[in-house]
């Protein structure tokens, strides 16, 4: 979003940031369904045009502890639906492991650490069979 704003001259970034902190906030997560700023404070800012404020504007304190802890209890919701899709996902294209008890194996080398000296080149690629 950053070179979008940014001029080609590449000088007036900075003065671009709090913008684009502040539309990053109100931007509706695809996991939760809300924004971070909805999630935080249980509303969404004033838009930038200033008009007369309604009459729901400002609604009671009780009001305002209740919608935020439905919200956050709607996220917390839509975190774990989004949770159990994504395993879901995930599991759809994992294979079973062909292995059965009693197999005999090969095991990389790659992460094993051996004696100082030996030529890493010259180790072998795989152990085993175990």
């Amino acid at each position: 979003m950053n070179w979008i704003s940014v001029s080609p001259n590449q000088k007036d970034w900075v003065s671009w940031l709090p913008a684009i902190e502040f539309a990053i906030n109100i931007a509706t997560s695809e996991s939760t369904g809300y924004s971070p700023f909805f999630t935080n404070y249980g509303r969404l800012p004033r838009p930038m045009i200033w008009d007369s404020p309604g009459l729901s504007e400002y609604p009671g304190m009780r009001v305002y502890a209740q919608k935020l802890k439905q919200t956050i209890m709607s996220v917390h919701d839509s975190m774990i639906a989004a949770r159990v899709k994504q395993t879901q996902d995930t599991n759809r294209c994992q294979w079973l492991c062909p292995l059965r008890k009693d197999d005999l194996v090969y095991l990389s080398t790659k992460n094993i650490s051996f004696p100082k000296g030996l030529a890493h080149k010259f180790l072998p690629k795989f152990m085993g069979p175990y």
